[in-house]
């Protein structure tokens, strides 16, 4: 191939990619500042578990914690175990049982839910598996989305995308996850874009709640990190608390998807701003363009009920101060908590420790332990202890 046709060739890409590119006038969802209330946040006990030569503890590593055995389960999707970790005890804590589990799907999110029973839930295909530890053997299935049903038009619910941050709740005849579908639509029906699923047992219909709310309806949010819904659910109220990155508020959801708002932002004087390229630019497919955006404005994430003390908090995070670190890195984005009532009366704020695996988490009565991320012993999984002062 000749320069010249070289020359005119990547021309003529530039020019439709150029095309392709289109600004709009970013908005921004601004707060009203109000007083802040400093929180006491204290780093306590450092839970140490142990991980054999076959185990790694990731961020979204599927852990379950029950009160009443005060045990940590959790699920090695890489090697299909369920570990069992007896909490209480001094120093170095190994597992006291490890089951190998027969399933094929990779497991994204587990709930043990007696003792012989496991519900495991493989994202990448939608479907929730009961299974005996006593057989071996998945004795039910449930499958997220009905495969069957006709495409209507302007309609896109999503299926779980579930981690701790964002549980599969198990209500009786209801099993309900929240999740969401990538991308920006221009002409979308905003109605038809829900985050919820639900499964009516026992007949297993399924049908698909709970649109975004109003701050998504225009703007380009870049179709990923702040479209990421987190959810909690009170079982004294029989409530399912959504959080939203972008929205200062929440949606509190009875048992009937009736819906109500509730401010559950930031007393300081916080702005969540859009991009600036329109839902029809190609570039916001870049996922590199998608995370530095995400990095550059402010979001909220978890929601996270206390039951032990029954109250709520919420998570912020705030850009970094310098986007890049001295070794050119990205940097992430800095953590605070906001703790609310059991009515939603704000209580107080105050930042986080760095470093905390904000979806790999659980909460005792002594407080919420994080996954340390940035723990470098591969022989040792550590949990940072946060103790809520009010």
């Amino acid at each position: 191939m000749s320069g010249r046709l070289l020359f005119l060739l990547c021309g003529l890409v530039i020019s439709l990619y150029a095309c392709d590119t289109v600004k709009e006038e970013p908005w921004s969802n601004c707060n009203t500042a109000g007083t802040v209330i400093p929180l006491a946040i204290s780093t306590n006990d450092t839970l140490q578990l142990y991980l054999d030569s076959l185990m790694v503890m990731g961020i979204s590593t599927p852990v379950d914690y029950h009160v009443s055995e005060n045990v940590l389960y959790v699920f090695d999707s890489y090697n299909k175990r369920l570990l069992q970790y007896p909490l209480g005890r001094e120093g170095l804590i190994h597992p006291d049982s490890i089951h190998q589990v027969n399933i094929k799907q990779k497991v994204s999110y587990m709930k043990y839910l007696a003792a012989d029973s496991l519900a495991l839930y493989a994202y990448g295909t939608a479907k929730l598996s009961y299974y005996s530890l006593i057989r071996d053997t998945v004795y039910k299935s449930l499958d997220f989305i009905n495969r069957d049903a006709p495409r209507i038009k302007g309609y896109a619910g999503s299926w779980p995308y579930a981690n701790a941050a964002s549980p599969i709740f198990f209500l009786g005849n209801r099993i309900v996850g929240a999740g969401f579908l990538l991308g920006e639509n221009e002409k979308e029906y905003v109605n038809g874009r829900t985050i919820c699923t639900q499964i009516k047992l026992p007949e297993g219909y399924i049908t698909r709640r709970l649109p975004y709310s109003e701050v998504y309806w225009e703007h380009n949010w870049g179709g990923s990190h702040m479209r990421t819904p987190y959810a909690t659910y009170n079982e004294q109220t029989k409530q399912m608390v959504v959080s939203l990155p972008a929205d200062h508020n929440i949606q509190v959801i009875d048992s009937n998807w009736q819906t109500k708002e509730l401010y559950a932002g930031s007393r300081t004087g916080i702005c969540i701003t859009s991009m600036t390229l329109s839902k029809s630019d190609k570039r916001i497919l870049d996922p590199k363009l998608a995370l530095d955006y995400y990095t550059s404005t402010p979001s909220y994430r978890n929601i996270i009920y206390d039951e032990y003390h029954d109250r709520y908090y919420r998570l912020l995070e705030l850009p970094p101060s310098g986007k890049v670190s001295d070794r050119g890195i990205l940097k992430g984005k800095q953590a605070s908590l906001i703790a609310f009532d059991k009515d939603f009366k704000y209580l107080g704020e105050a930042a986080l420790p760095d470093a905390l695996a904000l979806d790999n988490f659980f909460v005792t009565r002594e407080g919420l332990y994080f996954l340390n991320a940035n723990n470098k012993d591969q022989n040792i999984a550590q949990y940072v202890q946060c103790k809520i002062g009010l």
